[in-house]
C-alpha cells in the first residue's frame, strides 16, 4: 500500500478545480435544485451546474441544440423489460421529439428536451426503475454485460446477480456520487464469446476456469486506446463484490486529482505497476486471492445478425441499428413484438438491440420494426458504430454518425458482399467514444490540410477486436470524401481473397502474418491512384491458405 501512497503524493501538488467543487458536493440538494430549475428556466442555471453538476444525474446542456437537453438513461447489463420500453419509448415520443440514441455502453440518450420537461420525464423513467443517475462526469457508469446473459448457449456463468450486488453499492449512495478520481466503467462477462467489450474497462471481470472450476480472471485499468491489463486473480462469483469493493476504495483513496487527463484508474496502475497493485487489493481485503486462471473468453465477438438459438428454445432476433440512430416509435415497435411473445430487450455495445423469447419468428418479422431495421442487413450496416459527433457533442470534429451510414451506403453499392462480418467503428474525436480502437476498421475525426484550407477527415486504424488487441494506425488524415474509396479497396480485397465465411477480423489477421501495417497502407495507396487513372486495380494481397 506504500507506493500507491507515495504514487498519490507525487502527484497531489495541484488539485484540479473540479475537486473543489465535489468536496462541496451534495447529492440530494443538487437533485432539487436541478428539478427547481423545471420553474426558474433555462437562463437562471449557474454554469457550474451546466458543467459538472446536473452531469452527475444523466442532464447533458448541448451547445449545439439551444437550451435543449440530453438524458442519459442508465439500462443496467443493457436488460429493458416490456414495461421499460414502453415507458421509455413515450418519454421520447412525447419529450425528445421521438429520437434515440443507442449508445455502446447499452444505455439509451434522449434528446431535445426543454428544462421545464425533465421533472416529469425523469419521474417516468424512475416509476419503472430506470434513471439517468450518475452516467457523467466522475461516477461508475453502466454496467456493461453479455447481451445474451443467462440465455445464451456459450454462458457459462449468468452475471446477473453479480451485476446487482457490485451497482446496489454505488448506485444513488451520497458516498459514491462524484466523489471518484475520474469515470469507472465496469464490465462482467460469463460467456465464452465477448460480446460487450470486457476487456475496455477499468474493472472487468472475465470468464476463466481453475481447476475445472468456473469463475472470472480480474482486468484493470482498461480505457479508450488501451486494454486492460490481468492483474492475475481469480475471482469466483460470490467474491466478485468483495474485490470489486477493494478495488475501487483504493481508487478512491490513491487515485490521482490532479490532471483530468490521466486521472483514471490505468494511471494509477501504471505509476505502481499491476504487481503492486495486486498486491494492494490482497492487503485491503485482509486474506489471499488465488492466482489467475485460464481466460475461457477468446472466441470472436458472436452473431451479427439474424437469429440465435436460446437454452430455453426461444431465439433472440437481432435489430441492427447503424450508428444507433432509432426513435420511440421504433422502441415502441420492439416492444410489442417482444410483449406478444413474452420476450424481453437487450442492448449491445454495437448500437443494436436484441428482442428475446420469440416463439413466432415469422410473425414477429411481420413487424414494421424490422422494414426500418433489417434484422438481416448488409454486413457494412450490422456492426457500424458512430458516436455522437458534432451535431450533438461539443467535442466532435466530424459529424460522425452521418459519414458512418455515408461510407457504408458507399460500401454496400460498391462492394457488395454476403456473409460477412464487417465492424467500423467510428469515434468524431479521440476521445473515442466510438470505441474505434476495438473495430476491425476504426476511424477518427480529425482535420486535414488541403489545398490551403482546413477540410474534416479521419485516421484510419485496422486490426483491433474485442479479445485483446488494439488497432494500429493504416492511413493518417484521410479526407472523409476519400476514406470511403480507400476502405473500398480493401473491402475488394477482402472480398477477392476471403475464405468461405471469413470474418473482416479474421482476414486481417491472416494478411497480418505476411504484410506490415505499411505495405498494406501502401497497396490501398496505390490501387486508389490507378483505379481513379484508369479504372483497374493495381495489385492484390498474395495470401497464404488458411
Amino acid at each position: 500500500m506504500l507506493s500507491l501512497k507515495q504514487a498519490n503524493e507525487a502527484r497531489s501538488a495541484k488539485r484540479h478545480k473540479t475537486e473543489t467543487i465535489k468536496d462541496t458536493f451534495d447529492a440530494t440538494q443538487a437533485w432539487e435544485r436541478l428539478i427547481s430549475y423545471s420553474k426558474t428556466g433555462y437562463s437562471s442555471i449557474t454554469e457550474e451546474d451546466k458543467d459538472f453538476v446536473l452531469k452527475s444525474f444523466g442532464v447533458f446542456d448541448r451547445p449545439a441544440t439551444p437550451e435543449k437537453f440530453m438524458i442519459r438513461v442508465r439500462i443496467a447489463g443493457g436488460a429493458l423489460s416490456v414495461e421499460q420500453a414502453l415507458v421509455l419509448a413515450d418519454v421520447a415520443k412525447r419529450f425528445g421529439e421521438d429520437y434515440i440514441d443507442l449508445t455502446t455502453r447499452q444505455q439509451v440518450e434522449l434528446r431535445y428536451l426543454c428544462i421545464e420537461e425533465l421533472p416529469e420525464a425523469l419521474a417516468l423513467l424512475e416509476s419503472v426503475g430506470l434513471t439517468s443517475y450518475q452516467t457523467g462526469v466522475d461516477n461508475f457508469r453502466n454496467i456493461l454485460l453479455d447481451p445474451l446473459d443467462g440465455l445464451a448457449e456459450d454462458n457459462l456463468l449468468s452475471c446477473q446477480n453479480i451485476m446487482e450486488e457490485i451497482q446496489a453499492l454505488f448506485l444513488k449512495k451520497q458516498e459514491w456520487i462524484t466523489t471518484l478520481p475520474r469515470k469507472f466503467n465496469i464490465g462482467i462477462n460469463g460467456s465464452r464469446s465477448n460480446r460487450c467489450n470486457i476487456f475496455g474497462q477499468d474493472f472487468a471481470l472475465s470468464l476463466a476456469q481453475k481447476e475445472g472450476v468456473y469463475g472470472f480472471n480480474l482486468y484493470l485499468g482498461g480505457r479508450v486506446g488501451s486494454l486492460a491489463q490481468n492483474a492475475d486473480i481469480f475471482v469466483l462469483p460470490d467474491e466478485a463484490l468483495e474485490i470489486f469493493t477493494a478495488v475501487v476504495n483504493l481508487f478512491k483513496i490513491y487515485g490521482f486529482r490532479d490532471n483530468r487527463n490521466k486521472n483514471r484508474l490505468k494511471f494509477l496502475i501504471e505509476a505502481v505497476g499491476i504487481v503492486e497493485f495486486r498486491s494492494a487489493i490482497i492487503e485491503y481485503m485482509g486474506h489471499p486471492m488465488a492466482r489467475a486462471g485460464e481466460n475461457i473468453t477468446s472466441i470472436e465477438g458472436g452473431d451479427h445478425y439474424g437469429k440465435i438459438t436460446l437454452t430455453n428454445g426461444t431465439i433472440a432476433l437481432y435489430v441492427a441499428v447503424p450508428s444507433g440512430i432509432f426513435s420511440g416509435t421504433a422502441l415502441h415497435q420492439a416492444a410489442k413484438i417482444a410483449q406478444e411473445q413474452n420476450g424481453a430487450i437487450r442492448l449491445t455495445i454495437e448500437q443494436n438491440l436484441i428482442i428475446t423469447g420469440i416463439r413466432d419468428e415469422p410473425s414477429a418479422l411481420a413487424s414494421p420494426l424490422f422494414t426500418k431495421y433489417p434484422n438481416r442487413p448488409s454486413p457494412y450496416m450490422a456492426n457500424l458504430i458512430g458516436c455522437a459527433g458534432s451535431e450533438h457533442c461539443p467535442f466532435g470534429v466530424i459529424p460522425g454518425k452521418p459519414d458512418a451510414l455515408a461510407m457504408s451506403e458507399y460500401l454496400s453499392r460498391e462492394v457488395p458482399i454476403e456473409d460477412a462480418k464487417v465492424r467500423l467503428y467510428w469515434s468524431a474525436c479521440i476521445k473515442g467514444c466510438g470505441i474505434h480502437g476495438v473495430g476491425d476498421l476504426g476511424f477518427v475525426g480529425c482535420k486535414v490540410p488541403r489545398e490551403g484550407k482546413t477540410v474534416l477527415g479521419v485516421d484510419i486504424f485496422i486490426g483491433g477486436n474485442l479479445s485483446g488487441e488494439e488497432g494500429k494506425l493504416l492511413l493518417k488524415g484521410v479526407v472523409l470524401e476519400e476514406a470511403r474509396e480507400y476502405v473500398a479497396e480493401l473491402m475488394m480485397l477482402y472480398r477477392d481473397n476471403r475464405i468461405p465465411h471469413e470474418s473482416l477480423e479474421q482476414f486481417i489477421q491472416r494478411l497480418r502474418v505476411r504484410y506490415e501495417i505499411g505495405e498494406i497502407a501502401e497497396i490501398i495507396r496505390n490501387n486508389h491512384t490507378v483505379r481513379r487513372a484508369n479504372g483497374t486495380q493495381y495489385r492484390t494481397f498474395e495470401m497464404e491458405s488458411a
